[in-house]
């Protein structure tokens, strides 16, 4: 195929000439894999839960075994919880960290925490800045959840923890959750400045006054790689949506839940929402949960996704923190297993026009969403981009037993009769307990129907969780590609069309034997489980149209995360398509280890070749890094652009959180909240709750924590 030059950022870079004699693999490829010890036992390590608090700018990092190729270049961001022990890993504080490789200098890392208005209101709360005494300080104060940290009085804490997303059109990078709104960072210092959309943007998934309220949105965004076009040629300046995310709420026991797909116009800077039913039916469509959409070149696909949301847990977790049998017994009694089916949703984009009523956020106005099921419960998919013929090609991760919902708890029964110990506690209970796989679904939007193939394999499907880079799939790396002025190798070949993913294996020393019981009518009896055995943590690269596997397996001990595919800088002479997979690995540390790591290392891995183990280890020992979640990739100029600053004269996008979190209107929203729910209700019988409310709150006080403690940390661009 011809090569395709992209519209750069940078049109003064220049690819290097490649020479007849060279060669076209990475220069890795020659590099022989290396011999990994065990680690201290098979299973999680204490490590996964350890996460130093310490931030860094540009920390070196040292080889500790191999060698650093010279090819390997660019920029690596990683977004995870700050884990400690004894608390939920997935509501803990955001994580960011860039890995950064250059030639001749080696590599580097930066670390730096995610602070939200909540966040900096937090600190100020809990030290009891807003108490009239200890009864007001308990209710003020926030408290861990599964889902999020919450305060009865004033709602979850935003902690954007899951994944970096580039939104190209305002040279934007974004950090996303499950439990709030995107937040973009600089992607030099990582400092979160602006959320995406204000909060009168956005509907509440419980429609309650708080100052933080809970929002629901996919923490994995869709983005069309095509460059802008209008909407049509009457209306130039007005472009097709390209950003795709959601705004849903489940059911819950006070509402009937609902799912709103909602495009951010990047010309505008402004949400449109659209609201959706089942095209069969008619009704609202609600999901439990939506965890990662995908969009194609005329559809915007939907997945329900193995993470219920279960109020009447985070509810006793909230309102009594101090009594874990309540909350367990709370738990046991509501909890639900995931749908035995992955549930796609599909939307024609050609019915996703904005207009003012999609300014509305509450009151959107209705489109159809197709629903198609198969394959069981997961968490990841990913759609290539072309549909020819209105056919979408999926690529999905199903664990039916996957179930987020949970975590381990110090002493509770484990599905082999031992307990989990104190340094497991918060972990989520992400080990499926089935044999997972790999689905390649196919759904013919014009006969409305879909065919599946599944994909397991005994070395690499078991405990399926994060789906790693799909990128050369959904067109990410090449939008990252272009966005750099990199000229590529045109698309890849279907014979090369791969996902890279990490396995946690079957451990059971993380599977609860309540987890088990929940999921029985799936599982069947335990004899089948490899219970005693086990198996281990691997990386491994899933071939599209063929369904083969190739990987790695990793050492009893070792622990890994999601892996980052990286193109060799060699483009063109070498396909953007080969290079290099980095990963972070965790185990806990034993006199095999290299003298300066901490037993958290970096690996890099020959992408054509995963099977014969890491070429190269990294660490340092200030790299202190437990679990984490997910990646991208930005070739090497692109955190010098990434400025957030729009093509041409147009201002910046940044919401002004003095407005976001106008003092005078959330006031006005406690004291009239009864009000709004019980209209026919006399205001004089509410008077009660006016003063119940003005000495909960401490509105004063409140105000003097958002003026001195909030606002200043989040100045107007």
């Amino acid at each position: 195929m011809p090569d395709t030059v992209a519209a750069p950022l940078h049109p003064e870079r220049v690819p290097p000439e490649a020479s007849p004699s060279a060669s076209h693999e990475p220069e890795g490829h020659a590099l022989p894999g290396l011999d990994i010890p065990p680690g201290l036992r098979p299973g999680m390590p204490r490590k996964a839960m350890t996460t130093s608090p310490v931030e860094y700018a540009d920390e070196p990092l040292q080889v500790l075994a191999g060698t650093l190729p010279q090819d390997l270049e660019g920029h690596i961001y990683v977004a995870g919880p700050s884990v400690h022990a004894g608390s939920p890993a997935l509501a803990s504080d955001g994580l960011v960290m860039r890995l950064t490789f250059k030639p001749e200098q080696g590599a580097t890392f930066t670390t730096a925490t995610m602070r939200t208005p909540s966040y900096y209101a937090r600190q100020q709360v809990d030290t009891g800045a807003t108490a009239r005494g200890p009864v007001t300080r308990l209710l003020n104060r926030f408290r861990e959840t599964t889902l999020a940290d919450v305060s009865i009085t004033l709602g979850p804490q935003e902690t954007p923890n899951t994944a970096p997303f580039l939104v190209e059109g305002e040279r934007m990078l974004l950090v996303t959750t499950d439990a709030g709104r995107p937040w973009a960072i600089h992607p030099k210092t990582l400092k979160a400045y602006t959320p995406l959309g204000y909060l009168r943007e956005w509907k509440r998934a419980l429609p309650t006054p708080w100052t933080f309220p809970l929002l629901q949105s996919t923490a994995h965004p869709a983005f069309d790689p095509e460059p802008a076009q209008a909407l049509s040629d009457d209306e130039p300046q007005r472009q097709r949506p390209r950003l795709f995310f959601t705004n849903h709420a489940p059911e819950w026991p006070l509402g009937s839940g609902f799912t709103q797909l909602v495009s951010w116009d990047t010309r505008e800077n402004r949400l449109h929402h659209w609201e959706l039913r089942d095209a069969s039916t008619g009704e609202p469509v609600v999901a439990s949960s939506l965890h990662q959409i995908a969009s194609t070149r005329d559809f915007v696909v939907l997945m329900d996704a193995n993470f219920p949301i279960n109020f009447w847990q985070i509810a006793a977790q909230a309102a009594v923190p101090w009594a874990p049998r309540i909350q367990r017994a709370v738990e046991w009694l509501t909890a639900k297993p995931s749908a035995p089916q992955a549930v796609f949703w599909v939307v024609r984009r050609a019915d996703l026009t904005p207009s003012p009523g999609t300014l509305d956020a509450n009151k959107p106005p209705f489109i159809p969403a197709y629903r198609f099921s198969s394959g069981g419960g997961g968490l990841h998919f990913a759609a290539l981009y072309e549909n020819p013929d209105d056919v979408i090609t999926l690529v999905a991760g199903h664990s039916p037993t996957e179930d987020l919902s949970h975590t381990l708890e110090a002493g509770e029964e484990l599905i082999n009769g031992n307990h989990v110990q104190d340094w497991q506690e918060g972990m989520p209970t992400a080990v499926p307990v089935t044999r997972s796989a790999l689905g390649v679904h196919r759904i013919d939007m014009k006969r409305l129907r879909i065919e599946s193939r599944l994909h397991s394999h005994d070395d690499f499907t078991w405990g399926l969780t994060v789906f790693s880079n799909a990128g050369l799939v959904n067109g990410e790396l090449e939008t990252h590609l272009r966005l750099a002025g990199n000229v590529m190798n045109g698309s890849v070949p279907p014979s090369e069309l791969a996902v890279y993913f990490n396995s946690d294996g079957f451990t059971a020393d993380m599977i609860p034997e309540r987890i088990y019981q929940l999921y029985k009518p799936v599982v069947g009896s335990k004899d089948g489980l490899p219970i005693r055995d086990g198996r281990a943590a691997s990386f491994f690269k899933f071939f599209v149209h063929s369904g083969r596997f190739e990987g790695y397996v990793l050492p009893p001990g070792w622990f890994g995360f999601a892996p980052q595919f990286v193109p060799t800088s060699r483009m063109p002479a070498v396909p953007h398509w080969k290079g290099y997979l980095v990963a972070l690995v965790v185990a806990d540390p034993t006199p095999d280890l290299p003298a300066a790591s901490t037993g958290s290392e970096v690996w890099i891995f020959d992408s054509e070749d995963l099977a014969k183990g890491p070429i190269c280890r990294l660490g340092s020992p200030r790299f202190d890094v437990g679990m984490t979640l997910h990646t991208t990739f930005l070739p090497a100029v692109l955190p010098d652009v990434l400025d957030g600053m729009p093509p041409g004269n147009e201002a910046p996008y940044c919401v002004d959180v003095e407005k976001d979190l106008d003092m005078d209107a959330i006031e006005q929203a406690y004291l009239e909240w009864p009000q709004t729910l019980l209209p026919r209700v006399p205001r004089a019988l509410f008077a009660p709750w006016r003063l119940g409310v003005k000495w909960a709150l401490n509105f004063p006080k409140l105000r003097q924590v958002l003026t001195e403690d909030v606002y200043p940390h989040f100045p107007r661009r």
